[in-house]
């Protein structure tokens, strides 16, 4: 990655999620419900088959949050284990000599880059943290409590692997693809049923919000699903605190500027990335009122560079 000094800052934009496609549907759900005609079916009762398909989405929405909140409090827990293991190796390494307490400080601040943009690919930080391992010839043992250090130190270390294998395997974790269809299916007999009963006021009340609600409680599980909320908040949150220990520039992602608080007058490192290349460029920014403007350029540079799409 390649490091740049730049002067100046951002203006916060819009935080976007899936969910937010409800309100757009909303409309159209009254469009449709104002437009299209009515349909009689004599004698079926579609009532009960709303009632039926209505129980059966709710059973397997309900499955659908309990694995996914299960999900988010695991990695929640797993990030906060892992906070504490990374800040706890740097400030023993302190103790262990000054060049092996930089190469940590290095590592550290690689691999907590590269875990937060690579968040869905927690593998990529795999080797930055078995570089520490490859340098442990660099600790400094020359009294014994240089060597008291160094045992809390490695076992640390030790401890530290399967929380980040543990990490990995959540980050991947989606659900299973025969409750997603299934999820899908109801919901569109739902929404079918729904437009199909339409004759009166209250009929055409009940198509729009439980078409609606229907449409939001799809959208927001693939939100958690693709780890846009829940989990990777408290990934953000954990990163800027090992940022601020080891006492360089915070670093965020492009894409993440749009989801923290930046502080006027405060330097931040942002990250400019070609997805199909795996190139990054780094940039140090300060932030102030011409931020947002001066990013824009930056950004367009880097795109005819690397020849993106920028929409990216």
């Amino acid at each position: 990655m390649r490091i740049r000094d730049v002067s100046n800052q951002i203006k916060k934009g819009l935080n976007l999620y899936l969910y937010y496609w409800v309100i757009p549907l909303l409309l159209v759900l009254i469009l449709i419900n104002k437009f299209y005609p009515y349909y009689s079916f004599g004698d079926v009762n579609i009532g009960l088959m709303i009632s039926v398909v209505s129980f059966l989405f709710g059973f397997f929405i309900t499955i659908s949050f309990s694995l996914i909140m299960n999900r988010v409090a695991l990695l929640k827990e797993s990030l906060a284990i892992e906070t504490g293991r990374l800040a706890s190796l740097f400030l023993l390494s302190k103790h262990l000599g000054k060049e092996f307490h930089n190469r940590v400080k290095n590592a550290i601040d690689k691999y907590t880059i590269t875990t937060l943009r690579y968040y869905a690919e927690y593998e990529m930080g795999r080797e930055i943290i078995y570089q520490i391992n490859d340098n442990l010839n660099l600790m400094e043992m020359k009294n014994e409590r240089q060597r008291t250090i160094g045992g809390s130190f490695l076992y640390i270390l030790g401890e530290f692997e399967p929380t980040r294998e543990k990490l990995e395997y959540l980050t991947k974790g989606k659900l299973m693809g025969a409750i997603k269809i299934t999820n899908y299916t109801l919901a569109f007999l739902i929404i079918g049923l729904l437009f199909l009963n339409r004759g009166n006021i209250f009929t055409d009340i009940l198509f729009v919000i439980l078409s609606a609600t229907v449409f939001f409680a799809l959208l927001i599980i693939e939100d958690y699903q693709n780890l846009k909320i829940g989990d990777y908040s408290a990934n953000i949150s954990n990163s800027e605190q090992i940022f601020d220990l080891i006492q360089t520039e915070r670093y965020y992602p492009r894409y993440l500027i749009n989801r923290v608080k930046l502080k006027r007058g405060k330097n931040y490192r942002i990250g400019f990335f070609n997805p199909k290349t795996r190139v990054e460029e780094i940039v140090v920014l300060e932030y102030n009122p011409k931020f947002w403007k001066k990013m824009q350029g930056l950004f367009r540079r880097f795109v005819k560079r690397q020849g993106m799409d920028e929409n990216i």
